[in-house]
């Protein structure tokens, strides 16, 4: 809640919102990929919320705001081409900042929205990331392609160590400017 101090007696933890939809093929790769890091870092530091959703709404903003969240990482799919191309094959994870915006997933909202919301109505703006995982198959059905279950078996280190806290309680991560996050 906008003025709301932050209780010292709180755990920081990782924010994870997996969305697609698992009955679109690939577009259930960010729901997995959600899933593999909640179990991940729950195993190694405990302390992870994992929201699954078909598509991001406005109300998310109320779960990001919270004041023990340290840190949110968005999980999705992204389409590649069938032929590779100059495609990256595997998971992109990326720091999102306030300057993000216009972002097109082929979804409702996208995570610079649900982060203006959150400095709009909460006046927070919490370290933030968008991790993708390459599919090439959206059409109806189920099950993962070939190319979304081979990035899948290969988490990257970084996002694997957003996971981990800082002594003050934090996730440490740094882009290849110096700045870390979500920059306000």
């Amino acid at each position: 809640m906008p003025g709301r101090r932050k209780d010292p007696g709180l755990t920081p933890m990782m924010l994870i919102i997996a969305w697609g939809n698992p009955l679109r093929r690939d577009d259930g790769a960010g729901l997995r990929l959600g899933e593999m890091l909640e179990r991940l870092w729950r195993e190694r530091d405990g302390d992870v919320l994992h929201i699954a959703v078909h598509q991001l709404t406005p109300e998310l903003a109320e779960d990001v705001a919270r004041d023990d969240v340290s840190g949110i990482v968005f999980t999705d799919a992204r389409v590649i081409s069938a032929e590779g191309g100059n495609a990256q094959p595997g998971i992109r994870v990326h720091p999102l900042s306030a300057k993000s915006r216009a972002l097109v997933f082929g979804h409702g909202l996208d995570p610079a929205t649900i982060m203006a919301c959150v400095r709009l109505l909460y006046h927070k703006a919490p370290p933030v990331w968008l991790a993708t995982v390459p599919g090439v198959d959206f059409n109806h059905g189920e099950g993962l392609s070939e190319t979304a279950e081979k990035a899948l078996s290969s988490i990257p280190e970084r996002l694997r160590d957003l996971g981990k806290k800082t002594v003050a309680g934090a996730p440490v991560m740094r882009n290849s400017r110096g700045s870390g996050g979500l920059v306000s």
